[in-house]
């Protein structure tokens, strides 16, 4: 009966999100947030979006794994997903870290948009992935191991899908995902403007403030009784990255991420 229920709830949401999609308009000229995952994405587009009293879209499960990767290999196209799900793509600011995968589409379908990539030094943000499904970062692979993760997840821990190497491990995959974020994030910098999450971090008020009045966009709204609402569920920050990862994975790991570490200043390990 709760499985029953729990797919009642699934098409009931699916059904009225294609109701809304029939009936909405595209906003061409949108802020689109962009970011690989646990980077802090949602925490900033939630907060610039109030602090602007903008619409906003949090995520669009409809882009998700695997019609991403579909996109990516060019079977699908991303404006035939904006005409199916208008509705997403209706509001003032549009978050969606998996479009940060298929920028030049993006880009294409809305030229007008102001863009943000928000990047994050890899090592916590894996850290926060891992995290997130629950799956330590010090093993060598996963094969044999009784983790309970989903096909979209497995195939983010897939090297091959990110540019490397089909033999490479789980923290080697993640660690050639942030390189394919922040790969397309330097072709189209012109484009964009870079917000780093430890900045964030530092001074959430200011950054916001900051980063609205470079898209042009006035305050309407007081935030400051929300900055710290736990938008995404926290990963551990308080763990060491070597006890985290363990000597060989966190090697693994800033060896594949080294160049643009030093392009954004993230130095090597020292924790």
């Amino acid at each position: 009966m709760a499985e029953l229920l729990i797919q009642i709830k699934k098409y009931r949401k699916r059904l009225a999100c294609y109701v809304k999609s029939r009936f909405a308009a595209v906003n061409e000229r949108p802020v689109v947030v962009l970011g690989n995952q646990k980077s802090g994405t949602s925490a900033i587009a939630h907060l610039l979006a109030d602090f602007g009293g903008l619409s906003k879209t949090i995520d669009i499960p409809p882009l998700w794994s695997p019609v991403v990767l579909k996109i990516m290999r060019g079977q699908i196209g991303f404006a035939n997903l904006v005409r199916r799900h208008k509705f997403y793509f209706s509001t003032d600011l549009i978050k969606e870290p998996s479009m940060t995968f298929i920028t030049d589409q993006v880009i294409e379908r809305f030229p007008n948009a102001r863009y943000i990539f928000i990047i994050r030094d890899p090592r916590d943000n894996i850290r926060s992935i891992l995290n997130r499904i629950n799956v330590p970062g010090h093993l060598p692979g996963l094969d044999g191991k009784p983790f309970k993760i989903k096909s979209s997840q497995r195939i983010m821990l897939d090297a091959s899908m990110w540019g490397g190497n089909k033999t490479e491990n789980y923290v080697e995959a993640l660690a050639h995902k942030w390189n394919k974020a922040v790969d397309n994030y330097v072709f189209y910098r012109e484009r964009m403007i870079l917000a780093k999450y430890e900045e964030f971090l530092a001074d959430k008020y200011g950054f916001i403030a900051n980063l609205a009045k470079q898209l042009g966009i006035t305050e309407r709204v007081d935030i400051k009784d929300k900055l710290d609402v736990q938008y995404q569920p926290r990963g551990d920050r308080n763990v060491l990255w070597k006890d985290f990862f363990g000597i060989e994975n966190l090697m693994r790991l800033e060896r594949i991420c080294s160049t643009w570490m030093k392009e954004f200043g993230y130095s090597e390990s020292s924790k």
